[in-house]
């Protein structure tokens, strides 16, 4: 394990951070640079949360949305601007679930625009900083699907892996953000200096299956950016424990590297514990956790070792 430096960012997510291209460019840069400081002359892996291009759907029309109360407010705002009205337009309205198209329609619209900064971001945080970076995830659209999608990058700033999640919670359901799910036979792996890595977006890394199917292709490493929208309760914790603790228990060779979102946009507030695991053997308090963040709510960057 000490081939390779491993640091989960517990990113505070704040709407200002979305306010132009800049200044979540900075952010994002800062956030790496102060990860790599952890370990400056060995190879290291740095990953960010779920959802952390969620918020570049509203950067190009900031100042319009950034008064709104909830998620609703913000994208019936973007629909008033680019013109797609679920309750006007006669073909939307035929459907049953016209607002849940409308918010597709709205994401497919503002796709282009979030797939260039998240690309151009993340990549350029990779190569400065030489570091792989699994760079969260962003709402990204194909045809007319959008996918909870996330983007690994080399220490070239090469993209080497593109990941969809394939278990939606009910916040991306139809009567949430209406995303796709991702065909589970479509999981990959990238290589690093400690063996095959492979990516399970928050939800996937709960299904035994899926995490089987990865050790199977020979994953050592397997990375699991979350944003949880619920409070951080006991429960909630011992939930957590069945998801990538639990599966390095069951794979006793996996580092599972679990970065979570915290913060608030709009009236969606995320709270989780980051954590870096391994078997329990392989720990010094035979706990199973490398690392752990010491808050549910606050911004942190834990680093192993």
């Amino acid at each position: 394990m000490s081939e390779m430096a491993f640091a989960a960012i517990q990113m505070a997510y704040r709407l200002e951070d979305y306010s132009s291209r800049e200044v979540f460019r900075k952010r994002v840069l800062s956030l790496v640079r102060q990860a790599r400081q952890h370990a400056p002359n060995k190879p290291m892996l740095v990953a960010f949360p779920e959802d952390v291009g969620l918020g570049l759907l509203f950067m190009q029309d900031y100042e319009r949305v950034r008064t709104s109360k909830t998620m609703v407010e913000a994208g019936t705002r973007l629909m008033e601007k680019y013109h797609i009205n679920p309750f006007s337009d006669r073909e939307l309205g035929k459907q049953p679930n016209a607002f849940s198209l409308a918010v597709r329609q709205l994401m497919v619209r503002l796709s282009q625009f979030v797939e260039r900064v998240y690309r151009e971001t993340f990549s350029e945080a990779a190569r400065l900083h030489r570091c792989y970076l699994v760079a969260g995830s962003a709402p990204l659209a194909s045809g007319d699907c959008v996918f909870n999608t996330c983007y690994v990058y080399n220490p070239s700033g090469e993209r080497i892996l593109v990941q969809r999640k394939v278990n939606l919670v009910p916040l991306e359901q139809a009567a949430g953000l209406n995303l796709c799910p991702a065909d589970p036979d479509h999981l990959t792996l990238f290589e690093t200096p400690v063996g095959k890595t492979g990516v399970l977006i928050c939800y996937d890394a709960f299904f035994t299956a899926l995490v089987d199917a990865l050790v199977r292709k020979g994953a050592q490493v397997l990375v699991q950016p979350s944003f949880n929208p619920l409070p951080w309760t006991k429960e909630q914790r011992e939930s957590w424990e069945t998801g990538l603790l639990a599966a390095a228990q069951r794979h006793s060779h996996l580092i599972g590297v679990n970065p979570m979102g915290v913060g608030q946009l709009f009236d969606v507030v995320a709270e989780g514990v980051s954590s870096i695991v391994a078997h329990k053997t392989r720990t010094p308090d035979g706990s199973g956790y490398l690392a752990r963040a010491r808050s549910h709510n606050s911004e942190e960057i834990i680093v192993y070792p």
